[in-house]
């Protein structure tokens, strides 16, 4: 029994000591981001980014040679060491293994918020910072009580904001924690939350002004899905889904990037499903709903392109991370991680 108190307060220090590292604020991206100087000519105008979906970082405390921070610092790494770099990365949610559950949520934001650059508030992949990062929540990052409050402190502050580059705007979104309201929902192939009214009103209103020619949503739980047997569409947004997905139609969005389910997919708003053998342009389709493959059962990641006012999609790319993919979290109480079972592998 002293063994067993002596064990919890070594712990407890241990924990108080890493966190006391952990300060307020955390990094704000503005609810806009202008990257260009105004210049419209096509050479300026031709770029790519990369998106990165469901990295699952874990504290080293979890995770046995680092290998969750390692995998996702191997993407960056490869992608910035190309001679031409992405204008910029973004990363659709479930950033953490686990990061709305207190102490230990926290910890595991802090190891995601390692893995970048810092400057001015801003997240980079970089060491020079000429390449931001920009992130959207996923389920993962929500706590048993269904807030984002880690997230808001260690990565971002604001759930949807809106980034535009050159001719391109980019609409980042929140699908929120699982979807509870559904027994089946409990135990496997759980949704997310999905948009509620407000977030449509705001992304409705945000597309009608827009001003430029391409329009992009990025948010972690995708919105189209194959149906199975049954008929039921499994792992996506649960509320407002459809109208969701008329709404990016009507207002010419060209694609809708999302992760959740680790697997790579693009299907439309009927629900087809495209074969993508090297690229596809969107703009020759209604609204393409995009599922990129995880970055942490596998090492993956998707370069979207822009050329002219065609948008792009390559296939993704599964980086060699030199690290276990399966290698297991250490274990730690269960006093310190007890809400972590809510949450399944997705």
């Amino acid at each position: 029994m002293v063994k067993t108190r002596v064990f919890f307060c070594v712990i407890t220090i241990l924990l108080l000591v890493l966190l006391s590292g952990i300060t307020g604020g955390g990094v704000g991206q503005p609810l806009r981001i202008t990257s260009n100087d105004g210049k419209n000519d096509t050479a300026d105008t031709n770029f790519y980014f990369v998106h990165i979906t469901d990295t699952h970082v874990m504290s080293k405390i979890f995770d046995r040679n680092q290998a969750s921070e390692k995998r996702l610092r191997s993407v960056l790494d490869r992608v910035c060491s190309f001679t031409n770099k992405p204008a910029f990365i973004v990363i659709t949610g479930d950033l953490t293994n686990w990061g709305g559950c207190r102490i230990t949520g926290a910890l595991n934001c802090r190891a995601f918020a390692h893995c970048f650059f810092e400057k001015n508030g801003q997240f980079y992949a970089d060491e020079q910072c000429s390449v931001p990062v920009y992130t959207t929540p996923g389920n993962h990052e929500y706590s048993y009580n269904r807030n984002l409050s880690n997230y808001h402190r260690l990565i971002c502050q604001v759930d949807r904001y809106i980034v535009r580059y050159h001719d391109v705007s980019l609409f980042f979104m929140n699908s929120g924690p699982n979807y509870f309201d559904e027994l089946y929902n409990w135990f496997d192939n759980i949704e997310g939350d999905g948009l509620y009214d407000s977030d449509i009103a705001w992304l409705r209103d945000s597309l009608e002004q827009c001003n430029t020619s391409i329009k992009i949503v990025l948010m972690h739980h995708p919105a189209v899905n194959p149906r199975e047997a049954n008929g039921k569409m499994r792992e996506v947004i649960a509320r407002n889904r459809e109208a969701f997905v008329t709404l990016c139609e009507e207002h010419g969005v060209e694609a809708v990037l999302a992760g959740h389910t680790h697997v790579e997919k693009v299907m439309d708003g009927n629900e087809t499903q495209y074969v993508v053998n090297t690229s596809l342009n969107c703009s020759l389709y209604p609204t393409l709903f995009v599922q990129t493959d995880d970055c942490k059962e596998g090492v993956h990641f998707r370069n979207v392109s822009i050329v002219g006012t065609d948008v792009w999609v390559e296939r993704c790319v599964e980086v060699n991370a030199s690290v276990p993919l399966d290698a297991a979290p250490q274990t730690v109480p269960w006093l310190f991680t007890h809400v972590t079972a809510v949450y399944p592998n997705r």
